[in-house]
């Protein structure tokens, strides 16, 4: 029996579409894409032109997704105005709303409502102590301007030979639990946060988006661009070689035992860079456990300023006339004797 044209077009469009659905359903899929939304988003091209004339870019990478620290958080769970396919424009992220993860200690819903309290409360907080925003509130970190969401590095205990998953401890887990996607999805979980995914340099460029911005750092009068004289100082160039046994900015402004969001102004006599405070910061045991509270009196993000630290201009500016008046006429000398050393016989005018 032969075909007509249209038959042919209609079995060739039926088998697309039986193939395209066959193909659906056979492809794995992980449980944060149960509504299958990187069917669209998994395309580098997938954008468009918002509202405001601003092009938007909406491509998901599936494979940072799926190692990132929301690999098992279902899309719908933090874009929950998103009910049908297709969908109209999503609506912006609030990053404190219930989670469909369960906090085992209180089997409740766990939301970030508890980091939104330590972060108002802290010298990063858009509100003051009177419940007024204040000035230049723009200027203040929101979460995604901190966390650019790093990959995960899980803890190794051979850390000095090869970073990543240990083996080790691996072993232990599948004593009691059988399925591997189940440890390393926990152990990934886990020990993230046990151990930073950061190393000091990269914290310390975090950091300076803001504090060796100059337009930002003379809105707020503060007294130094931090990561910058930071940079100067030992652990600073320990830093620049990606040494990850010296301290950072969270190692100092953050109380020991205490979210990174708890960063107090150093005024208050809770905060750890407080005037009282600063040398248990650092005579802790990883640092330096012998030294005295002399040792924190020195200024860390100390510039060479007239007006921030007088005395070290002075000083500074001494040897540097110093240097400079006595190299420089031992240079004119020996460019000098050069000079008689090519030319022997030249002279300036006429001999008598």
């Amino acid at each position: 029996m032969t075909l007509t044209r249209a038959q042919k077009m209609y079995c060739i469009i039926s088998l697309s579409f039986l193939f395209l659905i066959f193909n659906l359903l056979i492809t794995p899929s992980y449980a944060a894409d149960i509504g299958n939304c990187l069917l669209c988003h998994k395309y580098p091209g997938i954008s468009r032109v918002d509202e405001e004339g601003n092009m938007r870019l909406f491509y998901v990478n599936e494979s940072i997704f799926n190692n990132s620290v929301h690999a098992k958080v279902k899309c719908e769970g933090c874009h929950t105005d998103i009910k049908e396919i297709p969908h109209k424009p999503a609506q912006k992220v609030d990053c404190l709303v219930e989670c469909h993860i369960v906090e085992p200690a209180s089997e409740k819903k766990f939301s970030h409502k508890d980091v939104d309290t330590f972060m108002s409360q802290s010298v990063h907080g858009k509100i003051d102590k009177d419940g007024k925003e204040k000035k230049y509130a723009g200027d203040y970190p929101g979460c995604k301007d901190c966390h650019d969401n790093p990959l995960y590095r899980p803890l190794s205990f051979f850390k000095n030979v090869r970073f990543g998953v240990s083996e080790e401890s691996v072993g232990r887990c599948r004593v009691c639990h059988k399925k591997d996607e189940f440890i390393y999805r926990f152990y990934n979980h886990v020990t993230t946060r046990l151990h930073k995914s950061r190393n000091p340099l990269n914290i310390a460029e975090m950091c300076a988006r803001c504090h060796d911005d100059p337009a930002l750092v003379s809105r707020h009068e503060l007294s130094t661009k931090a990561v910058f004289s930071y940079g100067e100082t030992f652990h600073g160039k320990a830093a620049r070689f990606l040494s990850e046994r010296i301290p950072d900015c969270l190692d100092c402004h953050v109380s020991k035992g205490e979210s990174v969001h708890q960063m107090l102004n150093k005024e208050n006599p809770d905060a750890s860079i407080h005037e009282d405070n600063k040398g248990k910061v650092c005579a802790t045991i990883d640092c330096h456990p012998d030294a005295s509270a002399k040792l924190a009196k020195y200024k860390v993000h100390a510039e060479f300023s007239l007006k921030q630290s007088p005395a070290q201009y002075f000083f500074t500016f001494f040897f540097i006339v110093l240097t400079g008046g006595t190299l420089l006429p031992l240079m004119g000398i020996i460019f000098l004797d050069l000079v008689r050393r090519f030319f022997p016989h030249a002279t300036i005018g006429r001999r008598k």
